[in-house]
């Protein structure tokens, strides 16, 4: 059946190296890392199964806690997770130890690009900055018009079509009021040119590249890590069963990705940082008019994170209005009827989010005068807080 691997392939046995031997393997990554004038890594579902996302291709007697591959159980009618497996839904999954290693080799300018496989969005989640990835098979909080470009990041899964290859969502654009589409590329449909141009000027600049978690068999995004084996550069290829890329490898490493990871940034002498959700808010005051909107933490692009809002003002102590519910896509706007001559009354903004990860509503507190402020809010998911810097 396409794009299964039969029972006896042995690409479908799963290794795990001895931990002198791991501990050989990653000193030598280590190296590498540390001297490396471009460091790429390139994703595949393998680094998102530890957060509960189920893989593709794992057999029926995996070791990962997801279970056997969503292919593998197609191909087996009949057979069923372990109701004692937890998946989650790609909205609701909290990023890796291997998403935040990312995070922090690149917040320290030694991993210099990620070329990813997978479409659900926790890389740039994990706070893994949009200039640093190519989602070449697309994300699916990303949806995307045709006719203008504009790109719009969602809280929520974009894709509402049924159909493989049917990418139109119920959502118009706000610039040009043309139709929307997800930004998944299914079996059969061809890359963004833009991704792939992206992800191949930095594979022929990298000396180093690491896999982790691909079989590095869906074409044309496994060229990337080929293509810094064929021009000299290191590939190390971190999977736990043997890819057919492995003859190419100087380092076949077989581990869990976390595991991999944490081995690691010890050996770098880093720490892995904890998980936070970063959402940036823009608030927008004039002539007592005032937009609220979410946007992408990187750049300026529209990010749907409220499901309602509610704006009130006050003076002192005294109450001087407050608006019903308010709601709105790309922003939520609202105008006060109130005119504020003396500059010393306070607007305060209710937020209440998607709630995928359980976020208790923040309120924001400004002035009401004319102004623009962008406000930087991080969420801790284990103590559900809030923090505003």
């Amino acid at each position: 059946m396409a794009y299964s691997i039969a029972d006896e392939d042995p690409t479908k046995k799963e290794i795990i190296d001895p931990p002198d031997v791991l501990d050989q393997k990653l000193d030598q990554l280590a190296e590498w890392i540390r001297n490396a004038k471009h460091f790429i890594v390139f994703t595949g579902a393998g680094v998102s199964t530890s957060t509960g996302i189920p893989d593709f291709r794992s057999s029926m007697n995996t070791i990962l806690p997801t279970g056997p591959g969503v292919w593998e159980l197609r191909d087996h009618p009949g057979a069923k997770r372990s109701p004692t497996i937890r998946t989650v839904s790609l909205v609701k999954a909290i990023p890796s130890v291997t998403h935040m290693a990312l995070v922090e080799l690149a917040r320290r300018n030694l991993l210099h690009f990620v070329v990813s496989q997978n479409i659900d969005g926790l890389h740039l989640r994990s706070g893994l900055p949009l200039s640093l990835i190519s989602e070449v098979h697309g994300n699916s909080n990303l949806e995307i018009c045709k006719n203008c470009h504009t790109k719009y990041f969602r809280d929520f899964q974009t894709r509402t079509a049924i159909k493989d290859h049917d990418h139109q969502t119920t959502r118009k654009c706000t610039n040009c009021s043309s139709t929307l589409y997800d930004s998944i590329i299914n079996f059969g449909e061809s890359i963004s040119q833009q991704e792939f141009d992206t992800s191949f000027e930095h594979a022929e600049k990298a000396d180093v590249c690491l896999v982790l978690g691909s079989s590095i068999l869906v074409p044309p995004a496994a060229y990337v890590p080929q293509r810094v084996s064929e021009h000299g550069g290191k590939l190390a290829i971190g999977n736990l069963q043997l890819t057919s890329s492995a003859p190419l490898a100087q380092l076949n490493i077989h581990a869990l990705c976390d595991d991999l990871m944490r081995g690691l940034m010890a050996k770098l002498d880093i720490s892995i940082p904890d998980w936070e959700l970063h959402r940036r808010v823009r608030v927008i005051i004039q002539k007592q008019r005032i937009t609220i909107m979410g946007l992408d933490v990187d750049q300026d692009i529209s990010y749907t994170l409220f499901s309602r809002a509610r704006i009130r003002v006050r003076q002192g102590t005294l109450s001087k209005y407050e608006s019903k519910q308010l709601t709105g896509r790309e922003s939520i706007e609202h105008k006060i009827p109130i005119n504020d001559s003396t500059g010393n009354m306070d607007v305060y903004i209710d937020l209440h989010w998607q709630g995928n990860y359980n976020e208790p509503m923040y309120t924001l507190q400004t002035r009401l005068t004319d102004s623009i402020k962008d406000v930087h809010l991080f969420y801790n998911p284990q103590l559900r807080v809030w923090r505003e810097q």
